[in-house]
């Protein structure tokens, strides 16, 4: 707590707190409507805040620093906390709202069971006793039985914290993944972006820091849209361009971003890749790409062979040699590197051993038919001319070889890329070329050079103790179990029926739900909703009451954020680990899920493996010699609330060596491998070189779209992340329920105006929804926001409507892969 004291605002009413949450609302175990609140006379004197400092980190890449203001036991609001760099100091709707959410009528305060149909909202509270030994006995049971796989624990994204949230393998809920050794399902959301600029970069991050902004001559938004989104960076352009740095930005819709831009680039939704291999096949036509690059910080000099795979210099005599020991496996790597054909000797080389790898013209070595990679690379580039490039995407030839202009003369140019086109299944597609027009532009690794997402995140999952953390032993010494199978949210229904997954046996009974709305979040509603249905016994840990609980067996009350104390990890848009205070006790019987953790493995005989508090899991997740480095420690972060995970200075994403093989921009990989299994049989040649498709429902050339002609976008809401907010009355004055954006011309084509009710729908489900104009989308696109529950619609399910199909070698949910149906109700 800070000593200085401040005053806040007078407000004439206020909830008195948890003494008054009692069971008098509509559903045992939450909060009660306004209408039984306690009207409390207004004090004759306002006593000083006492002020926490808190952190906002809900999945919106945010991160914002707060002051919690607490007085009389209750938080009364938030305001913006100064940040080490007071550039980063923010706070947006969602923050300020917070007390909104920690009071709502929706707040679960107790444990609670069903006792009524799956989905009723029918339950009654019970006792936290009652609630562990419920679900001990059961899972007791079922790991007797069937062994500890058959509990499956399903991780979201609704707090990024180190105790209590989802960290990508670094929070606690990995180390009660470890010690229960069960069963772990997949969220995959927003992957494709990364797993197509990872056949670029190997997976190194090239994003610089925000503040570096300034120093681009040009920054590029494709795929997002910060004013909306990541609103607390949207002033880093805004300063850059008052700067003199030229806004453009790519986007189908004219947008609240775009109505800031220089220029605004209006791409065909899902087609960004065409629009990229129209600009790279300018760079190559007026010979933009320097060739000294291409040879030397490229793999564009490696020879493929007919089938695909790199020619080696074991398959020109030379006996591979061992590395180092592989840590996976424990046997030496084997060291057979790919060859290139010097220039100088005119002999085939390791790629390694020359500064003049020949880039086109070679055919044979030994016998051996081969091209370059430069060769595939450009043989699929110069299909792509920008008249055809235009045809595809929308963007007018000159357009198209002006944005190469662009990243071939007015550089630095920083590429600011999000999850616009992480939601379609030829996402990844269009990532790799998206990425190579900047690396080979040389526009990376340099002040005002970056590609990638805002977001900072790598020194926290790379230098972390997670071995130590994450993967206790007993006082013994015996290990933990660890985590077992892996499961896609696609596979789930498939192994509840078959019992089996890929190929062996696997029997699913239980489901713990940690940070989380699946139902609603995930694609294909019925499915997800059936798949629930199909478990046995579902838990779910949560602050509200989200529709996913009203599928549970049993409901925990989980604690709001400034109801514990934390630590902001994982990622956001500023590069900060932030301390969260505990302001003040949890509201009814709520608990932090670190505790909720521990308590259920005591219950199942596992608690040797939780020996371990708050502080010290901290304490062991920071220790590393990295942390030490800069100086990050918990005795810090206790003090100053706030430490840099960078050393001081704006961080350039340099990256002399790429994670790739041979650690240059790969344009072609030899070995493809998919993020899932699925069993079926995959048609590599079109991952391993250069490829782009259209978007599998909205594409303009699919035929689903001649039966659903309208391509249906999945937005944010400056209110909601996702569905967190959803539960906050205050946002509901704001925009009360959702709405189907519509072009003003294909509105009066259908008959709609503005506050009519229209039903959308495809194969896959439908609903229903009121009617808003919005000029700023192209014709054939609509617009609706996926953060609402499906008491929130008239009918229907928004979630029903996009499919839950994967890409062959790509575990992502493609929101706005979507194709609709529109007719007036």
């Amino acid at each position: 707590m800070q000593d200085e004291k401040t005053h806040g605002f007078t407000r004439r009413s206020f909830i008195k707190g948890a003494a008054v949450l009692t069971a008098a609302g509509a559903l045992v175990g939450c909060s009660p409507k306004a209408e039984n609140l306690e009207e409390v006379k207004e004090p004759e004197s306002i006593p000083a805040d006492e002020i926490y400092a808190g952190v906002c980190r809900g999945n919106c890449g945010g991160g914002c620093f707060l002051n919690v203001h607490v007085r009389d036991g209750q938080v009364v609001r938030t305001t913006a906390r100064d940040m080490p760099d007071t550039q980063y100091n923010r706070i947006c709707t969602k923050g300020l709202t917070h007390v909104g959410r920690i009071y709502g009528a929706d707040r679960v305060l107790y444990p609670m069971k069903r006792v009524g149909e799956r989905g009723s909202n029918d339950f009654e509270r019970i006792s936290w006793d009652e609630a562990l030994d419920t679900i001990a006995e059961k899972w007791n049971g079922y790991r007797e039985q069937f062994g500890p796989t058959s509990i499956m624990f399903f991780l979201g994204s609704g707090n990024y914290a180190a105790l209590s949230g989802s960290c990508n393998g670094a929070g606690a809920y990995q180390r009660f993944v470890n010690a229960l050794g069960c069963s772990y399902c997949s969220l995959d959301v927003d992957a494709a972006v990364g797993f197509g600029s990872k056949r670029a970069t190997g997976g190194i991050d090239l994003a610089n820091e925000l503040t570096d902004r300034k120093n681009a001559k040009t920054q590029v938004i494709w795929g997002n849209n910060p004013t909306i989104s990541l609103m607390h960076t949207m002033h880093f352009f805004m300063e850059a361009k008052e700067n003199g740095t030229r806004f453009v930005v790519i986007d189908p819709v004219y947008n609240a971003t775009a109505s800031k831009a220089d220029w605004w680039v209006p791409v065909k939704g899902g087609t960004d890749g065409a629009l990229a291999l129209g600009v790279l096949n300018v760079l190559f036509e007026n010979g933009w790409i320097d060739e000294d690059m291409l040879r030397n910080k490229t793999n564009c000099g490696l020879l493929i062979k007919e089938d695909g795979k790199f020619l080696r210099m074991s398959d020109l005599g030379v006996e591979p040699t061992e590395g180092e020991l592989d840590p996976a496996t424990g046997e030496p790597t084997v060291i057979d590197p790919p060859a290139v054909w010097d220039e100088a000797s005119g002999t085939a080389v390791a790629f390694s051993e020359t500064t003049s790898p020949v880039l086109e013209g070679i055919t044979e070595v030994e016998g051996i038919k081969v091209q370059t990679v430069y060769e595939n690379a450009m043989g699929y580039i110069s299909q792509y001319p920008p008249a055809t490039a235009s045809g595809i995407c929308g963007v007018a030839e000159d357009d198209i070889r002006e944005l190469a202009r662009i990243y071939h003369e007015d550089g630095p140019v920083t590429t600011e890329i999000m999850m616009g086109m992480n939601h379609y299944r030829n996402g990844h597609y269009s990532a790799w070329p998206v990425y190579l027009v900047s690396l080979l532009t040389g526009n990376a690794g340099a002040p005002g050079a970056a590609i990638g997402q805002s977001e900072e995140y790598l020194p926290q999952l790379m230098y972390s103790n997670i071995a130590e953390a994450c993967y206790p032993s007993d006082s013994s010494g015996n290990p933990c179990p660890g985590q077992a199978n892996l499961l896609h949210t696609v596979q789930v229904s498939d192994v509840l029926e078959t019992g089996k997954f890929l190929g062996e046996d696997l029997t699913i009974k239980s489901a713990y739900i940690h940070c989380s709305n699946p139902i609603v979040t995930m694609c294909d509603h019925e499915y997800t909703q059936n798949w629930f249905d199909k478990l046995e016994f579902v838990v779910v840990a949560d602050m509200c009451m989200t529709e996913t609980c009203k599928h549970a067996d049993i409901v925990l009350p989980s604690a709001h954020w400034f109801e514990q104390v934390d630590l902001g990890f994982l990622f956001s848009s500023h590069p900060y680990l932030l301390w969260q205070d505990k302001c003040i006790e949890p509201v009814g019987e709520a608990k932090p899920d670190f505790q909720i953790f521990g308590l259920l493995l005591d219950k199942l005989g596992l608690g040797e493996f939780w020996n371990i508090s708050e502080e010290e899991y901290l304490e062991t997740l920071l220790d590393s010699d990295y942390w030490r480095s800069v100086g990050c420690t918990v005795e810090k972060l206790k003090t100053d609330k706030a430490a840099r995970i960078y050393p001081e200075g704006d961080k350039i994403a340099q990256a002399e060596v790429f994670g790739t093989e041979t650690g240059r921009i790969g344009l072609y990989q030899e070995t493809v491998t998919p993020a899932y299994v699925s069993g079926k049989e995959i048609d590599e040649s079109i991952e391993r070189g250069l490829h782009w498709e259209t978007p599998t429902f909205a594409g303009a050339d699919r035929e689903y779209r001649q039966a659903h002609p309208y391509h249906l976008l999945s937005e944010h809401m400056r209110t909601h992340t996702h569905t967190q907010w959803w539960d906050c009355e205050y946002v509901k004055e704001y925009e009360p329920e959702p709405i189907v954006r519509l072009n003003p011309d294909d509105a009066a084509e259908l008959g709609l105006s503005e506050g009519d009710t229209a039903k959308l729908f495809n194969d896959q489900g439908f609903v229903v929804m009121k009617v808003a104009i919005n000029a700023g989308l192209p014709r054939g696109m609509i617009s609706s926001a996926r953060s609402w529950q499906k008491d929130d619609f008239i009918d229907g399910h928004f979630a029903s409507l996009p499919s839950r199909e994967y890409n062959q070698v790509c575990a992502n949910q493609a929101f706005n892969d979507v194709a609709v149906s529109i007719e007036k109700m």
